[in-house]
This record gives structure tokens, C-alpha cells and sequence, in this order.
């Protein structure tokens, strides 16, 4: 599986090529056109809103407000809202003509005339974007209390307006981006994290107890405690580590305000931070 194809080629050949060398693979994940088409429909319908919007404005056709909230209201019509729509407009055209095949061995991802193989072994980071409300987290313990897996439940990434985003990054730094606009994507999000956990969490994991202080994005942590920026808290005054909207909250024992935040798309490796804090801190959760 470490061979890329860098010349576009017709999605059937490439697929029929792959099969007859790896086998049916275990998963199959297209784009899903409907996922695709409403984003972009609404997209497309936010930003000639906006224009017609300004068009109203600017030519006097509609009285300028008089009122503080009324401005705002009107100023975010006019310039948040085009950006909102050419956001929703990119999300949508940047996950068509994509094919991702799982294997056991790993992925083979088509995209528009490109095939790149990411082998769960090469797997050296992954990073969440855009992490549904209420995605559950799973940490399900062995016999030796540590996560023998760590996952977040993206069962809701299909109801999210700006969609969940997975980016994975090979040992050389090749990297795939796949949106929440495939087929199945809750399964592929679980695959991707439960085979990278299992490859990285052991070797990270040695890492740590040996001293070495580990990188997820802001957060960086060793054996004694967690840092973030030049703040430090021990392992011992650690009481959680919690997922509130779009941010991780680190909260300090026996205070009620967050220690420290963070934002969730910043951090990378985020299923191993929360396998890290479990194993540090085995009578508490990690949510």
C-alpha cells in the first residue's frame, strides 16, 4: 500500500486496479450527493442574499437603520453572511469525485483522478474539524486500566450546517482531508480513529512514561503534568479535561472556572490527549 498514483486517471480503472490487486476492500465511502447539494444550494442562496442585500443598501432603495442592534444585525447580513455561503460553497465542491476504500491494512483515497494510500502504519497524526455537539467519547479500558481505544462518536457530523472535517497525516507529511459529505462517514470517522489509536497510543504512550514531553497542537503534556502556553498543571490537581462547544477546557481541582482552553480543530491527535489523561488519571472521566 505505499504506492501513489500522481497521473489523473478514469475512477473505474483506478478502482478496478486497486481490486484486483488488494481484494473487495471492507468499506466503500463515496461522495453523497445530497450532502453536497444542499450545502451548496444554501451557499449559493446566503450569498445572493447578501449581494441583493447590498444592492438594497447602496442604492437607497432601503433606508439605512437607525439603532445599535439593528446595524449589527445589518452589518453581519452584509459581511458575514457571503462568507458563511462561500464557506458552505467550498465545503461542498472540495469533497466531489472522492472515493475512499478501507482495507485492514488501511485506506486507498481517490480524488479527482488521484490516488494516495494512507497504510494505518504511516498514519502519524489525525485531526478532527468541526467536532459534532454532544459527539460521545468511548475509552473502554484492558485489563491493564489503560484505553485500549479511544473514540469519538460521529454519529451527528451529518446534521452539522459546516460539516466535520477528519485530515490525516502520513509520516512523510502527505495529507488527505475527508469531509462529512461521504457516504458513511460516522463509520469511516470510527475506523480512522480507533486503527490510528491502536498504532500511535502504544508508542507515544512508552514516550511518555520515559520522560519525553508529547505535542498535540496547544496542548503539550509529560508524566508530571500539562501545559499550555508558558501555564503548567500537575497530573495531581488535573480534575478534567472537558469538551464545552468548540473548545477543550482543562478544569483545576476544586475550582469551577476552566484552568485553561483551547480550541478543538487546533489540537491534533485528540482521541491520544484524552487516552493519555484516562491512563494518567484512571479514577476520573475524560468527556
Amino acid at each position: 500500500m505505499d504506492d501513489d498514483y500522481a497521473k489523473p486517471r478514469d475512477v473505474d480503472t483506478d478502482l478496478a486496479e486497486i481490486t484486483s490487486r488488494l481484494g473487495e476492500p471492507e468499506a466503500t465511502h463515496r461522495t453523497n450527493v445530497r450532502s453536497v447539494a444542499w450545502r451548496f444550494v444554501l451557499g449559493v442562496l446566503i450569498v445572493l442574499a447578501a449581494s441583493v442585500l447590498h444592492y438594497l443598501m447602496w442604492s437607497g432603495a432601503v433606508k439605512w437603520p437607525k439603532g445599535v442592534k439593528l446595524w449589527m444585525l445589518l452589518l453581519a447580513a452584509m459581511f458575514i453572511g457571503p462568507g458563511v455561503g462561500l464557506y458552505l460553497i467550498t465545503f461542498a465542491v472540495r469533497g466531489l469525485k472522492l472515493w475512499v476504500l478501507a482495507y485492514p491494512t488501511g485506506l486507498f483515497v481517490w480524488h479527482r483522478g488521484r490516488v494516495v494510500s494512507f497504510p494505518w502504519d504511516e498514519i502519524a497524526a489525525l485531526q478532527i474539524s468541526g467536532l459534532p455537539d454532544k459527539a460521545l467519547l468511548n475509552r473502554p479500558r484492558g485489563a491493564d486500566g489503560l484505553p485500549e481505544a479511544v473514540w469519538y462518536d460521529l454519529g451527528r457530523s451529518g446534521r452539522r450546517l459546516f460539516g466535520t472535517t477528519l485530515t490525516l497525516t502520513r509520516t512523510d507529511m502527505e495529507q488527505v482531508t475527508l469531509p462529512s459529505t461521504l457516504d458513511d462517514f460516522p463509520d469511516l470517522g470510527v475506523r480512522v480513529q480507533r486503527e490510528s489509536f491502536k498504532r500511535l497510543f502504544a508508542n507515544l504512550w512508552a514516550e511518555f512514561r520515559a520522560g519525553r514531553e508529547l505535542g498535540f497542537g496547544p496542548v503539550k503534556c509529560d508524566d508530571e503534568g500539562i501545559t499550555i502556553g508558558k501555564n503548567n498543571l500537575p497530573w495531581a490537581e488535573v480534575d478534567v479535561l472537558e469538551r464545552v462547544a468548540d473548545k477543550l477546557e482543562i478544569k483545576q481541582k476544586g475550582k469551577k472556572r476552566a484552568w485553561a482552553k483551547c480550541e478543538l480543530n487546533e489540537i491534533v491527535n485528540l482521541h491520544i490527549l484524552m487516552g493519555v489523561a484516562a491512563a494518567m488519571r484512571p479514577s476520573h472521566d475524560t468527556v
